[in-house]
């Protein structure tokens, strides 16, 4: 219920973002188009002319962007860019269309066929419909910027990171049992494919969390959280057993396709870190600190201890986990390599509600 909660609420963010940009982009348009007017000599009406496109932008922007996120994107992300916005633009000149119709039929006098012709092959349409395509690729490149970045991409053009800054951050590391094994049994473009239907899985539980991917690094994956948004209901822990129970509900999926059930392993620490932007190519946010060495080698510890997921006890003091809820079973004390004092490691079940 709160993960159904969460993705609600963080598409419903996304859409009136993309409504707010829609506005301003009709804005803009309305300005250039009474300037038009008024240099040739005709009455620009601004109010009106604001007015007029303020609305067809507000009920554009709630209906395209919320048809997009809700309906269209979890669909569209897995093609390329240029196939899926020639979806989005054929979508846009049926809707369109139907509009016209639709006003046809409303306008006194009834429906003509002659008149609706007369609009859908005409300039005044083209036009319409032109700026609809170029708002929905404006749209789709914004979002799959953000899927690129994360949340971090309104950081990333602001430029927080482009001096060092200390963080505390949560790390999980996930790292699927018995990949080398896998990967010779399948051979290597399926083991490719395997691990690419794994990503797209793990993804959503990632993103409603409120976590950012870090880094893929073979079929190990690294997500991080800030510590305020890592610590909320639990966010990074329910993270981990999201993941494992979208797994295995494609449990059948990757039997059918690959022969086996895909498991993940991970390990959760949480410290502080030094975040900063890196290369002036391609650059990459990077964290730097003893965190994530420590997490790195807590998650080497799970095949050690049997278990599938360790938490380390400092991090199970900041969650404060309702005993009503969790199960937390101390699993001993270790002593990273590099590290002075030991780590007293937890494994944690979720308890039947």
């Amino acid at each position: 219920m709160a993960s159904s909660l969460s993705k609600l609420r963080r598409r419903t963010h996304r859409t009136l973002r993309i409504t707010l940009a829609w506005v301003l982009a009709g804005m803009l348009v309305a300005l250039w188009e009474s300037n038009v007017l008024e240099a040739h000599g005709l009455d620009p009406d601004r109010s009106r002319v604001l007015d007029r496109h303020f609305w067809r932008q507000l009920i554009g922007g709630l209906l395209g962007g919320g048809v997009y996120i809700f309906l269209l994107r979890d669909h569209l992300r897995r093609l390329p860019f240029l196939p899926a916005l020639g979806i989005v633009s054929a979508s846009a000149l049926a809707v369109l269309s139907g509009l016209h119709a639709l006003r046809g039929w409303v306008m006194p006098g009834g429906p003509s066929s002659e008149l609706l012709v007369q609009r859908l092959f005409s300039w005044a349409f083209l036009g319409e419909w032109l700026f609809t395509c170029l708002l929905m690729a404006a749209t789709m490149i914004m979002v799959r910027l953000n899927d690129q970045f994360g949340s971090g991409a309104p950081g990333f053009l602001l430029g927080r990171y482009f001096k060092p800054r200390q963080e505390l951050r949560i790390f999980m590391f996930l790292d699927m049992r018995s990949s080398t094994a896998i990967a010779e049994r399948i051979g290597d473009t399926r083991y490719f494919q395997l691990l690419n239907d794994v990503y797209a899985d793990i993804t959503d539980p990632v993103v409603y969390s409120g976590g950012d991917i870090y880094q893929y690094v073979g079929d190990e994956v690294s997500v991080t959280w800030t510590l305020h948004r890592g610590i909320q209901r639990q966010a990074c822990l329910r993270c981990f057993f999201a993941i494992r129970e979208k797994l295995r509900q494609r449990a059948e999926h990757y039997r059918s396709a690959y022969g086996i059930e895909p498991v993940f392993k991970a390990g959760l620490h949480y410290g502080q870190v030094t975040t900063g932007e890196v290369g002036l190519v391609k650059k990459q946010t990077i964290f730097s600190g003893d965190a994530v060495n420590t997490t790195s080698h807590i998650q080497a510890l799970c095949n050690e201890l049997g278990v599938d997921l360790l938490v380390s006890k400092e991090l199970i003091d900041v969650l404060v986990l309702p005993a009503d809820r969790w199960q937390v079973r101390p699993m001993g004390r270790v002593n990273p390599k590099g590290k002075v004092r030991e780590i007293l490691l937890c494994h944690v079940e979720p308890l039947p509600a």
